[in-house]
């Protein structure tokens, strides 16, 4: 059977950085903007000895015609590390931005793939990783061109000291090695800060998004200063965090240009008293200080690059964490075509729940935390056991979760609304919009919203601000019987209903001939099912959570 969703080649963090680099054959791309890049800053640093040249061959010597030369040479120079620059970062700019889009469509594809994830990670910190490491992930392709391009000029500048003076040119190369060296040692410990401020960052993204979320319930009850209180502690580690970080990489830079200063400042001192010899010309001593101007610059870079590793290497490890999550349903391997009469069999320890063509099935529970366990077992939120959940009789296990939601859609009961139209929410956009269906829009009394609004065409406003909550649920209602799923899995789908709305629901429901399980506890529902099934609670065997089985099974009245 195949999937939609791409498995990574293998999970490591390198895996990581090679997406980012090398996918879709970007590879070539970065090595032509890196050589781009290299030769602009060999042409940098070629700038200081053409006119150091300048100086030696035309004004000391009072040559007119080497002076129209060489300046055409400079002029030269200019315009190829002008248009070198210009291809160069437009190549890098491509390669960075695939790279990113890449490695967010992994993040989004892992989160979002059928099989799910073993372990549990909130909305802030996902959005963390996918924002936030994404982007400083995908930014080591910079990282290394611009590197590579700090290393091209200090080597140009090197050779042009080496010829000018041996012992000045080697000494640039053994400084610069040993910088890089000390300032790699400091880096370390930026690793473990930046993981650190990272899940800070993520904690308090988590406490905004769940507000967000439930801003209505918050507001019911009465917490706000609760989760004023909650928010403040989070961004307070978040500060901290961002604090200890953003005063180790200031400490960091400065000592990075305080050795990069005192290093060139040395250099160009000793190239001033070897010119008060004679041992190099006017024009050497003027490239010798500006090359020291130039690779002032660069060494200081060259600083950086611990730090600027240790940032990129905690984020690949998070985006590595989320995207090797283990999966907490088998692939599978079974079609469930031409299967059993009944569309969904669950088998639990009271008894066995068939779910047969055109029945509306209701499952009474005691409270709403029943109902969330129930909806979330039934929809593969969380995983079943062996033996326990059957399609078309094949178990959901061998079948795999793409078949079993190709039978069975079981929204959530805290589904969102989006900004848009009625009729984009409840039948979809584009290629994916199923047909506008009057019965359905009937039965849920959705009629009614439309009045409301003027025209399923209306705008709902942003997440639905239009409506009520009551106007709300029953838009999620017509979006979940819109779908072409052989069995519906509604959970508590009334709760914000009026009772005589909630009767012509009930009935509606019924009326449609469609296969639907209700899980509620309103008396209005059940008695216009066919078949109602009594739940009690029993401890779960396996997943932490609770279980619900059927006590005994009744038949409604008709």
């Amino acid at each position: 059977m195949t999937s939609s969703f791409a498995e990574p080649v293998d999970t490591t963090v390198g895996s990581m950085l090679r997406i980012a680099l090398l996918r879709a054959r970007r590879g070539w791309r970065l090595a032509a903007a890196t050589l781009g890049l290299m030769l602009h800053q060999a042409g940098e640093a070629a700038v200081p000895v053409l006119i150091g040249v300048v100086i030696d061959q035309a004004v000391v010597r009072r040559d007119p015609m080497a002076l129209v030369v060489w300046l055409g040479v400079l002029a030269a120079v200019f315009v190829v590390l002008s248009v070198s620059y210009q291809r160069a970062m437009l190549g890098m700019v491509r390669v960075y931005g695939h790279g990113e889009h890449d490695l967010r469509q992994l993040a989004a594809g892992r989160v979002l793939h059928p099989r799910g994830r073993s372990a549990h990670r909130g909305v802030g910190e996902v959005l963390s990783v996918t924002t936030s490491d994404t982007f400083r992930v995908a930014g080591v392709a910079w990282s290394i061109s611009e590197q590579a391009a700090t290393m091209a000029a200090l080597l140009a500048a090197s050779i042009a000291l080496v010829v000018i003076s041996v012992p000045l040119g080697l000494g640039v190369l053994v400084g610069a090695v040993l910088v890089l060296w000390g300032m790699q040692a400091l880096a370390r410990p930026l690793e473990k800060l930046g993981m650190i401020e990272q899940s800070s960052v993520a904690g308090a993204s988590q406490v905004a998004t769940d507000t967000m979320a439930g801003l209505r319930i918050v507001r019911g009850l009465g917490a706000e200063d609760e989760v004023v209180r909650r928010y403040r502690i989070a961004s307070a580690a978040s500060l901290r965090g961002a604090v200890a970080t953003a005063r180790k990489l200031i400490t960091y830079d400065t000592v990075s240009r305080a050795v990069s200063v005192v290093y060139l400042g040395a250099l160009a001192f000793v190239a001033a008293w070897m010119a008060t010899r004679g041992e190099i010309t006017v024009g050497q001593l003027v490239t010798v200080v500006a090359l020291a101007q130039f690779l002032q610059g660069s060494l200081a870079h060259i600083g950086t690059f611990g730090a600027n590793w240790a940032h990129k290497r905690a984020s690949a490890r998070r985006l590595h964490a989320l995207v090797a999550d283990p999966f907490a349903l088998p692939a599978g391997e079974q079609s469930v075509h031409g299967g059993g009469p009944a569309l969904l069999t669950w088998v639990t320890d009271g008894g066995v729940v068939e779910a047969r063509p055109g029945q509306l099935i209701g499952i009474r529970v005691e409270d709403a935390s029943t109902a969330r366990a129930v909806a979330a077992r039934l929809g593969l939120r969380t995983p079943p056991t062996p033996g326990e959940l059957f399609v078309h009789g094949i178990d959901v296990r061998d079948a795999g979760p793409e078949e079993y939601r190709a039978v069975v859609t079981a929204p959530p009961h805290d589904a969102a609304v989006f900004t848009g139209t009625l009729r984009e929410n409840v039948t979809g956009q584009g290629a994916a919009a199923t047909r506008w269906d009057e019965h359905v829009v009937r039965a849920v009394a959705l009629d009614d919203v439309i009045e409301h609004l003027g025209s399923a065409d209306a705008h709902i406003g942003e997440s639905g601000r239009r409506l009520s909550g009551g106007q709300r649920q029953r838009v999620l209602l017509a979006r979940a019987l819109h779908t072409p799923g052989e069995v519906i899995v509604l959970d508590e789908p009334t709760t914000a209903l009026d009772p005589l709305t909630e009767q012509h629901v009930a009935h509606g429901l019924r009326g449609l001939g469609r296969t639907i399980i209700v899980i509620t506890s309103s008396p209005l529902l059940l008695d216009a099912c066919h078949q109602v099934v009594d739940l009690r609670t029993a401890p779960q065997h396996d997943t932490g959570s609770r279980e619900v089985a059927p006590e005994y099974v009744t038949e409604a009245p008709r």
